[in-house]
C-alpha cells in the first residue's frame, strides 16, 4: 500500500511538473578523440543511453549505412534521418573513429532525431565538415520537438572554426518533464560546396526508450493488480 501510495504521488507530481515544462539547451564540451590522451567522453554526460556510431551500433542491418547513404538509421529506439540520407563514414574528430553524416548536396544540412517515447534531455555532438569559410563561426538551428513533431522550442547556435576541437560543438537539450520526442538540427551552409556541412556523434539520450517504456509497463501492471484486489 505504501509503495502504491508512492508510486501515486510521484504520477500525480510529474503530471503537474508536465503543465510546467521548460525546454531550456546548455552548451558543453565535445569529445576529442585527437588529443592525448584521447577525452572519449562529451561534457556533461548525461548517465544514459550513448550512441557514438562504433561497432557496437553498426551491427546488422545498420551496417549497410556505411558503404552507401540510407534514408535513415535506427539505433536502439533513436532514429537519425535526412531527406538526402545519412552514412556513417570514418572521419570523427569526437569519440572516433566514427559520425553520422547529413548527405546533402548543396552545403547545407536538414537532420532529424526522432524517439518513440519522451524523455528529459537529448545531448548531441555536431560538427562541422565544411571548411570553404575557415575561421567563421557555423550558426546551427536546433528545434526541440514534442508529441506529434510539436516544436516546443527553437535554438540557434554557433559552432566555433577555432580552439583545441574546431569545427565541434556539444549541446545539451532538456526538459523539466520527460516529453522531449526528438531534434530538427539545420545549417544554411555554403552552397558553393557540395558537401553538407553537418554530421552528429556522441548523441545522448535520458532516460533512455527502453527503461522509459519498461518503468510505463510496470506501472500499469501495478494499477492492474490494484484493481484486481479491489474486485
Amino acid at each position: 500500500m505504501k509503495l502504491y501510495a508512492m508510486l501515486c504521488t510521484s504520477m500525480l507530481l510529474t503530471t503537474l511538473a508536465a503543465q510546467a515544462g521548460t525546454v531550456s539547451i546548455t552548451t558543453g564540451t565535445p569529445s576529442n578523440s585527437a588529443t592525448s590522451p584521447a577525452t572519449l567522453n562529451p561534457s556533461p554526460n548525461l548517465g544514459g543511453l550513448i550512441i557514438n556510431f562504433d561497432t557496437a551500433d553498426l551491427e546488422p542491418p545498420n551496417t549497410t549505412c556505411v558503404s552507401a547513404p540510407c534514408p535513415s538509421l535506427t539505433i536502439q529506439g533513436v532514429t537519425f534521418s535526412s531527406p538526402d540520407g545519412v552514412q556513417v563514414i570514418p572521419f570523427s574528430t569526437q569519440s572516433g573513429p566514427n559520425e553520422l553524416f547529413d548527405v546533402s548536396p548543396i552545403g547545407g544540412a536538414d537532420l532529424s532525431i526522432t524517439l518513440t517515447q519522451g524523455v528529459g534531455a537529448i545531448g548531441v555532438g555536431i560538427a562541422d565538415s565544411d571548411f570553404t569559410n575557415a575561421g567563421a563561426p557555423v550558426a546551427i538551428t536546433l528545434e526541440a520537438l514534442g508529441t506529434g513533431s510539436t516544436i516546443l522550442n527553437t535554438f540557434n547556435v554557433t559552432i566555433p572554426e577555432t580552439g583545441p576541437n574546431p569545427g565541434n560543438g556539444y549541446f545539451v537539450i532538456s526538459d523539466t518533464t520527460p516529453s522531449l520526442f526528438g531534434l530538427n538540427i539545420s545549417t544554411a551552409g555554403n552552397s558553393n560546396n557540395s558537401d553538407s556541412g553537418l554530421a552528429v556523434d556522441d548523441v545522448q539520450v535520458v532516460p533512455e526508450p527502453s527503461s522509459w517504456m519498461l518503468l510505463a509497463s510496470g506501472l500499469a501492471l501495478l494499477f492492474g493488480l490494484r484493481k484486481f484486489k479491489r474486485a
